[in-house]
């Protein structure tokens, strides 16, 4: 556990090939689950390297040495979590065997679709998902019926839906029938289902809703249940 040019922080090391940020692995070294060459540690500032045997709750760490971001373009019908009491299939059937550690950076409902992202880092995982980092996501949503000027000035202004806040969001009609309409969203927030309670306080039924983009990355090309790497930003603290 000495440092050297080819170890480094034990936080950082767990961070990368877990669920959890940085500051959540010092808590669980306090706490006393991390073990290290089968001793329990209780001080965060330790280095490892790829020679030590590294236990986060009896469980194996990898040591890995890249931080890595995938875009899935996740098809409906499937849930984004590693497993499901009802057994119902979840994205880790889909995808190959190899990504079943890797963690998914915020989440689409069951029957919704797209834009995806997943990576080995814990820290990654909550830069996206902070509020305070204000990421843009887009949608591409079909929705029944013909979606008016009001609609449209209503989603800018933002909306209070059962005791509920929607913050302001950018829409845009993308083509129209007289029986439904395809419209492009964005917004920063992404409450719990918030496209579809949105069109329900409308008497309107979303058929369709897919992610095109989250922050700086976008869906463009990738097909239905495919998986690609793409480039980690730098700027990621």
């Amino acid at each position: 556990m000495k440092n050297n040019k080819n170890s480094e922080r034990i936080s950082k090391v767990i961070a990368r090939s877990s669920q959890y940020s940085r500051r959540q692995v010092e808590q669980l070294i306090i706490e006393g689950r991390v073990k290290i060459d089968g001793k329990i540690i209780d001080r965060p500032n330790i280095n490892v390297s790829s020679s030590n045997k590294i236990l986060l709750d009896k469980k194996i760490i990898d040591y890995k040495t890249n931080d890595e971001i995938f875009i899935f373009n996740k098809p409906r019908g499937c849930l984004v979590t590693h497993s499901d009491p009802e057994g119902r299939k979840t994205i880790f059937n889909i995808i190959p065997k190899k990504f079943e550690k890797y963690i998914s950076i915020g989440r689409l409902d069951y029957n919704s679709e797209g834009l995806l992202l997943l990576t080995n880092n814990g820290d990654i995982k909550r830069y996206f998902e902070l509020p305070k980092n204000n990421f843009e996501r887009s949608y591409k949503v079909k929705v029944q019926g013909k979606i008016d000027d009001k609609i449209i000035k209503s989603l800018k202004k933002g909306l209070f839906i059962n005791k509920i806040k929607y913050k302001p969001i950018i829409a845009l009609v993308e083509s129209s029938t007289p029986t439904y309409t395809w419209i492009i969203m964005t917004l920063r927030e992404g409450k719990n289902r918030e496209i579809r309670n949105i069109f329900e306080s409308f008497n309107m039924t979303v058929t369709r809703l897919i992610r095109i983009s989250y922050g700086p990355y976008k869906l463009g090309k990738t097909k239905k249940g495919e998986i690609v790497k793409a480039r980690v930003i730098k700027n990621i603290k």
